[in-house]
């Protein structure tokens, strides 16, 4: 795709004339099996790999060669400060879990991503672009999500079935394993078999 297109008429220019450093941070970049994307140049333009394109979703390949502002107009003023701030002091960001509310697959979805902003230089040494590395939380964030809210019914259940278990008029107890070891007695048991201790012991 990359030498599809006909940079000529582009604000990049012509490929032979790209910055050798553009061109080895691109090598690079296309060659990651990691999602990364590089926005070179005043208005930030995206050059992407394979990896990248589930992230972009229905705006690829449009996303290919646009300035990022054209692309992610939903959730660019959000980040796009940490970039420019880049671009400014050459000081690489940080976010993790970041969520965003995001179309990018023909309906809005909330996604988390944990991503980081670099400064990359141009040949003269100032600074030309900036690398942004991420990876997307979503799916992980949403088990995590669902985890701890299987886990505070099973807490909400066990509490509710060991008061339950309490306050029965009926003698329980719980017995394990093959030597039937008392686990746990309730009230009316402990009144029936007297002052004994038996948690702990073999029912026989």
């Amino acid at each position: 795709m990359l030498r599809a297109i006909d940079w000529s008429g582009h604000e990049l220019g012509p490929l032979h004339e790209w910055p050798q450093s553009l061109r080895s941070a691109l090598s690079i970049c296309l060659s990651s099996r990691f999602p990364m994307v590089i926005r070179w140049g005043a208005r930030l333009i995206n050059l992407y790999n394979d990896a990248y394109i589930p992230i972009l979703g229905m705006r690829h390949p449009f996303a290919f060669g646009r300035a990022v502002a054209e692309v992610w107009p939903d959730v660019w003023p959000t980040v796009g400060a940490q970039a420019e701030q880049v671009m400014a002091t050459g000081e690489s960001t940080w976010n993790e879990h970041v969520p965003f509310v995001m179309l990018r697959n023909g309906y809005s979805e909330e996604v988390y991503f944990t991503f980081s902003y670099s400064p990359l230089f141009d040949d003269q040494g100032g600074i030309g672009g900036v690398l942004c590395v991420c990876t997307e939380d979503t799916a992980r964030i949403k088990l995590e999500r669902e985890r701890d809210a299987l886990l505070k019914a099973l807490d909400a259940q066990r509490t509710q079935m060991a008061d339950a278990f309490e306050q029965s008029p009926a003698a329980l107890a719980i017995l394990r394993g093959p030597d039937y070891v008392v686990e746990s007695v309730n009230r009316r048991y402990q009144q029936l078999v007297g002052p004994r201790e038996v948690v702990g012991k073999p029912l026989a």
